[in-house]
């Protein structure tokens, strides 16, 4: 059975208008993701529920303290509550009382009707979809022990719909030509408050019709990894963390994660690291021009394509958020705190004061912290 996490869209309003909680359930399929973006939007409306709640003049931000709403700080609000966050400064979460706990995670893997859900994770609320693999395809964790399931597929966020569809769903936006067509829309003195009823009507059809289909547009890719004692390594695209409690019985998965802290490195990675600090030996073969872009058959290395030319030869398999990467990212990231990098480890790679030295002793001290 698929496990839902119910949250609240909660919240009341001043000025004379009082909108109620409504309960809604996280979705966990796809074919859910319509009905529940839906119920976003609707909440977006009742926060708009009047001329005398609309703010016409959208300046691009959304004070939480406002009791008017523009079109767009509407659909904020309702899409953050919806995920179980505060949108008033200063108040509590609900997911704030069970941070310190592990996420419970439930997932269907039939083919027939797969989907699952851990509930909110990162102010998201994804959608998994997974499937059973002989190997993780972006490289052994370990190598003292073999898992014995791994599942891959993809984590989408069921909220997404709501955030693509309120600009290219609806003609009286999608059409408009400016920097932000959603606030073109509100602050237009031609647009009416009945305009702004009919766009959301427009934009629950939008989603309700479009939801699933949107998912598949917009995803991350997502591997998972069980050994015997019932631990394992949830692989994402924000980084790895902790599997435990891991149970199955027959199509249904359950296991806990944890989201607070990243798994730590470990002696795979400091090979890995060894490997990557060997293969920028000179200024010869020291990319000073990294794009992030690691050609098969190179003969040069940035930092970045070291690590990840190591993952390759060392692990089997590259994953952006491998623990090896993440440790040098946070041992440039110390060395560079007054620096506006946008990217961390290739704008110090290619940053001109910069020397093979410097590359040395990130790799050298990245390696001596793996104990």
């Amino acid at each position: 059975m698929l496990a839902y996490r119910a949250v609240m869209l909660a919240g009341l309003l001043t000025c004379g208008s009082t909108v109620h909680a409504q309960a809604v359930t996280a979705p966990a399929t796809k074919a859910a993701v319509g009905p529940f973006d839906v119920q976003i939007v609707k909440r977006a409306e009742a926060l708009l529920d009047s001329p005398g709640h609309w703010n016409r003049a959208d300046s691009g931000s959304c004070p939480r303290t406002d009791t008017a709403y523009t079109v767009r700080c509407a659909i904020n609000r309702a899409v953050k509550e919806a995920a179980g966050l505060p949108w008033k400064a200063g108040a509590g979460t609900a997911t704030t009382a069970t941070s310190a706990a592990r996420t419970a995670c439930a997932m269907d893997v039939s083919p027939e009707h797969p989907g699952g859900s851990c509930g909110t994770l990162w102010d998201e609320l994804p959608v998994f979809i997974l499937s059973s693999e002989k190997a993780i395809a972006s490289g052994v964790w370990r190598a003292d022990a073999k898992p014995i399931e791994i599942w891959a597929g993809t984590m989408s966020d069921a909220e997404y719909p709501v955030d693509y569809e309120r600009y290219h769903g609806v003609d009286a936006v999608k059409d408009r030509k400016s920097n932000d067509q959603l606030i073109d829309f509100n602050n237009d003195s031609t647009t009416t408050f009945g305009d702004v009823q009919t766009y959301f009507r427009a934009l629950e059809a939008r989603v309700l019709k479009q939801g699933a289909a949107d998912l598949d547009e917009n995803f991350e890719d997502v591997e998972i990894e069980i050994y015997a004692d019932g631990t394992g390594v949830m692989r994402t695209y924000n980084g790895w963390f902790a599997v435990s409690d891991y149970t199955r019985r027959g199509s249904s998965i359950q296991f806990k994660v944890d989201t607070l802290q990243q798994v730590a490195p470990n002696a795979l990675d400091r090979e890995i690291l060894v490997r990557a600090s060997k293969l920028i030996s000179s200024d010869a073969v020291w990319n000073r021009a990294d794009n992030r872009k690691c050609p098969a058959g190179a003969t040069t290395w940035s930092i970045y394509c070291a690590v990840e030319q190591a993952q390759r030869e060392v692990a089997g398999g590259f994953h952006h958020r491998r623990p090896a990467g993440e440790l040098v990212r946070v041992v440039v990231e110390e060395r560079t705190v007054n620096k506006k990098y946008h990217h961390r480890m290739m704008d110090y790679n290619n940053d001109p004061a910069t020397t093979l030295a410097d590359v040395r002793a990130v790799f050298a001290e990245a390696i001596a912290r793996i104990k």
